[in-house]
């Protein structure tokens, strides 16, 4: 039988077709309990792995259509919130194959890989439980032609970007996800909505857009070359993080740095916010005014006004590259708490890098084998799915720990996973949500010592998967084998 989550989340799916609707769901329902597996080793018999295939590769069945019932019930969950954090951030989905490639994926980096990319927008409680994602873009680059490139940072680049109109260019994206936020707010009008982006969504176009509506608030890490607005081009260019550092810091903080080792090349390591680093304890000084933007866009003069906020590491040593992040905001920053609130908001963006790697690790969705990358894009927007409830079960364990396990795991699911662990019948009680989230991270590795950390999105998806298999066996064969799933 469907699992429930799965029936709650597919309420609203419409692809024209009974059949395609229904398999949609036995679909979700299926490889969600092997995420990690391939298609063939995911479903039971021959006859579903064909179904499966057939699917992906049906005229009716996109990407969008996929993703649609998920979105229309995040917009439900965002209405039960006070405050919704949406982070939108883009990733690449390499789909290189030495041996055959995939038809329609298009170049990446400087021509030696192929793939898609995805941008996101997900949303997130202010404590990090994903809600879901409530908008999604895929595509691909064009071939690139023999014509010769500029060099990177030349001035005939500059120029060649300067004639392209902004809607052409990739960024042009960032500008319309900050858009589709105005449309989300229609949904959940009395919720406070809050988008959340890195450096790359530091554009002109974006934060104009920004500060000209009032629908959501915003956070956007600045690029270090933000300068003051010039009434004259004359003038000397002042850094806005050299006149923010001159203020007198609201506070002191000690923040914990997570480790980062990326995939790449040493010139791309180079760049800002792509270098190695290794997990540590800073302590940095925070500084916040309300600061005029140079607008490099000719005929704007009077600059875009807007809240910054700076956070600098005190002390930053040779070993390690010094955290500084600008942060530009329409939230205020009248007092110490309301600067508290944004620096705590923007930490959480980190939730997104975090979904990406459980949907390319544990979902693996970058080893899924398609011969067309429209077969790819469907099996994409359905592993979407799959990725957020597994991240959510991870999360909201944490955020509420001692709720009832019956909440997120089914009968079968929690009483079969302690027997097995504990190697004794289950109690007549239901036990706490995070003691069952880390019996069944024991069985994706998870070391459940005493004082020990909630277990992390690896160990809880490994441990799913197993959890599924368990549930089975109990319902097939098992003490439940009488009683229905639900």
């Amino acid at each position: 039988m469907v699992s429930q989550w799965v029936m709650d989340e597919m309420q609203s799916v419409d692809l024209r077709d009974k059949r395609l609707e229904q398999r949609l769901v036995k679909l979700l329902d299926t490889l969600s309990q092997s995420s990690s597996a391939s298609i063939p080793a995911a479903c039971h018999d021959r006859a579903e792995m064909v179904a499966a295939y057939r699917f992906f590769d049906n005229d009716k069945v996109g990407f969008e259509e996929v993703l649609a019932p998920h979105i229309e019930a995040t917009h439900d969950r965002l209405a039960q919130q006070k405050v919704a954090l949406l982070v939108q951030d883009t990733t690449e989905l390499d789909l290189t194959r030495p041996a055959s490639e995939v038809e329609g994926a298009g170049p990446m980096g400087h021509g030696r890989r192929n793939g898609a990319f995805l941008h996101l927008l997900h949303a997130f409680t202010p404590d990090g439980t994903p809600l879901g994602s409530v908008s999604a873009e895929a595509w691909t680059r064009e071939p690139k032609s023999d014509k010769p490139k500029p060099k990177r940072g030349s001035s005939e680049q500059r120029m060649e970007l300067g004639r392209k109109p902004f809607e052409e260019k990739e960024t042009y994206r960032w500008l319309q996800t900050a858009d589709h936020c105005v449309d989300i707010k229609q949904h959940c009008p009395d919720t406070q909505l809050v988008m959340l982006a890195d450096r790359e969504c530091d554009i002109t176009e974006v934060i104009n857009y920004c500060t000209g509506q009032s629908e959501f608030d915003w956070v956007i890490r600045s690029d270090a070359s933000r300068i003051l607005n010039k009434k004259r081009k004359a003038e000397p260019s002042i850094a806005v993080r050299e006149e923010l550092a001159k203020t007198k810091p609201l506070y002191q903080q000690e923040l914990s740095i997570r480790s980062r080792d990326q995939w790449g090349s040493v010139s791309l390591k180079q760049r800002p916010g792509k270098a190695d680093r290794s997990a540590r304890e800073v302590s940095v000084s925070v500084h916040a005014s309300e600061v005029t933007l140079n607008d490099p866009r000719p005929g704007h003069r009077d600059g875009v006004r807007v809240n910054a906020v700076l956070v600098r590491e005190i002390d930053p040593t040779k070993k390690h590259q010094p955290i500084e992040w600008l942060l530009l905001t329409s939230l205020p920053i009248k007092t110490r708490q309301q600067v508290e609130l944004i620096v705590a908001y923007y930490l959480k963006r980190w939730m997104i890098e975090l979904f990406f790697k459980v949907l390319k690790s544990g979902c693996k969705i970058e080893s899924r084998r398609f011969e067309h990358i429209d077969r790819f894009l469907p099996a994409l927007g359905l592993y979407l799915i799959i990725a957020w409830r597994s991240f959510y079960v991870c999360r909201v364990s944490r955020t509420h720990s001692k709720v009832s396990c019956g909440q997120v795991y089914s009968e079968a699911e929690w009483k079969s996973v302690w027997q097995m662990v504990r190697r004794e019948p289950p109690p007549k009680r239901q036990p706490q949500l995070l003691e069952m989230t880390k019996l069944i991270a024991e069985l994706g590795g998870y070391v459940n010592r005493k004082n020990a950390k909630p277990p992390g999105p690896q160990s809880v998806w490994l441990g799913l998967q197993v959890m599924h298999i368990m549930a089975n066996c109990w319902l097939t064969f098992g003490p439940g084998a009488n009683k229905s799933c639900v």
